[in-house]
């Protein structure tokens, strides 16, 4: 095994020792070297002999001594995902329109990627030789998609090509030192109820090191021919699950139970203050998210009214179904403080994917151009979640194509509200 180098930073340490682009990197100080985590690992002390190979399959060594201000500048190329081996009955990639992009069908259950980036992961294709490599670079926290502590009733979520009892590698993880955070996809009718007690009371298990759980309700979209039929939660059962998770936070004194804020506005219910989230453990899950974004408001409304005056004019917030009640109470608050100009809303429905779906990052161009009617001397303020990375919205259009359909002044607004970018 070796990791292929991608490209080489000018100046760095990596190029004045002459190692190129397309060499091999086999070992560092005698450790053989699987990927980038690897690199990022075993390449942080002072001296680091290097086994190369070029590629007409020369191999060489070199030595490189760390410097505290210059990289090593080493960037290997892209990392190659471990599949997920389940075919789980909610699987929201199972649930996507043919023709989108291609990185949007990709499906990963990549421990390394739940230590980088936060990736959900099931843990049912773990090896003995991962669970040694984790506990010995301790690779933690992982989050991990438990859905069930019972294991016929995971499989039957889940339909796993290799079911394994996953709490007993949580306990053996748990024992190694690695903690997690837990998510619970909650399908009603199925892990809801007794089973979603069950579940978090043996999550409460001192043995385990559990930082977190999570727990958001399934999300269905329009495209589910051929699939198995499940139900969406409606009032009563997201205040059915809210009471269930209340008690359990009560009964075991424990503030790591977290429900996803969807729960809340389903069941017509105000999101807690921030002070219920501690630091945001499942932020990116969508839990919490309201709540800090109204209290990043709070402390920037000063600001947010500064850079709308000076703009001058009306503007018109877009927003989803998730986020209505938030973004009105916004608009409220700074029309009163606005003279001679208004901010109104318009909530986006997603006709896309279907009435379902309700979160602000799966908006798409396509309902935008088909709900939202440009108005000349009207800004438009949008969230900037509607893009990935790479600027695209789930549908493939980019921020010159937003432009051309607006034809107004645009204002990207992120998801807490702190950082605005203006295109005229």
């Amino acid at each position: 095994m070796s990791v292929q180098i991608k490209s080489i930073e000018p100046g760095s340490l990596a190029q004045e020792q002459g190692i190129q682009a397309q060499d091999k990197i086999i070992s560092i100080n005698g450790t053989q070297i699987r990927d980038f985590l690897d690199l990022q690992y075993y390449a942080n002390d002072f001296q680091l002999d290097f086994i190369l190979e070029d590629p007409s399959g020369c191999q060489r060594q070199i030595t490189i001594y760390r410097e505290l201000a210059r990289p090593l500048g080493i960037i290997p190329q892209d990392y190659r995902h471990r599949n997920c081996q389940n075919n789980c009955i909610f699987c929201f990639i199972d649930q996507m329109p043919p023709g989108m992009r291609k990185s949007l069908y990709a499906k990963d259950d990549d421990y390394l990627l739940s230590f980088v980036y936060g990736n959900y992961i099931t843990l049912t294709n773990l090896k003995e030789g991962d669970i040694k490599r984790i506990s010995e670079q301790h690779i933690s926290p992982l989050y991990v998609s438990l859905h069930s502590s019972n294991m016929d009733l995971r499989q039957e979520l889940m339909r796993s090509a290799r079911p394994v009892n996953v709490m007993a590698i949580l306990t053996e993880l748990s024992e190694l030192g690695i903690d997690f955070h837990i998510q619970i996809v909650c399908v009603p009718g199925i892990n809801d109820g007794i089973e979603l007690k069950r579940t978090i009371s043996d999550l409460m298990d001192k043995r385990l090191n559990i930082l977190s759980i999570g727990v958001v309700p399934v999300g269905l979209t329009r495209y589910r021919d051929g699939l198995c039929t499940l139900d969406s939660f409606d009032q009563a059962g997201a205040t059915g699950v809210l009471d269930t998770l209340d008690d359990l936070r009560t009964s075991y004194d424990s503030q790591i139970i977290y429900p996803a804020d969807e729960f809340f506005v389903l069941a017509r219910r105000s999101v807690p203050e921030v002070e219920y989230y501690q630091d945001f453990p499942q932020i990116e899950n969508g839990i919490g998210m309201l709540s800090l974004a109204y209290q990043q408001f709070k402390k920037r409304k000063r600001a947010i009214l500064k850079e709308l005056r000076s703009k001058g004019g009306d503007f018109v917030m877009l927003c989803s179904q998730s986020a209505e009640a938030m973004i009105a109470q916004i608009v409220n608050e700074l029309n009163l403080r606005l003279q001679g100009q208004k901010v109104t809303m318009q909530v986006i429905r997603n006709d896309f994917f279907g009435e379902q779906v309700t979160v602000t990052g799966l908006i798409t161009f396509s309902d935008i151009a088909g709900q939202f009617i440009p108005k000349k001397q009207l800004s438009v303020i949008l969230p900037d979640i509607i893009f990935n990375h790479e600027g695209y919205t789930l549908d493939g259009k980019t921020m010159e194509d937003i432009k051309k359909l607006l034809d107004s002044p645009i204002i990207l607004m992120d998801q807490f509200l702190t950082n605005w970018q203006s295109f005229e």
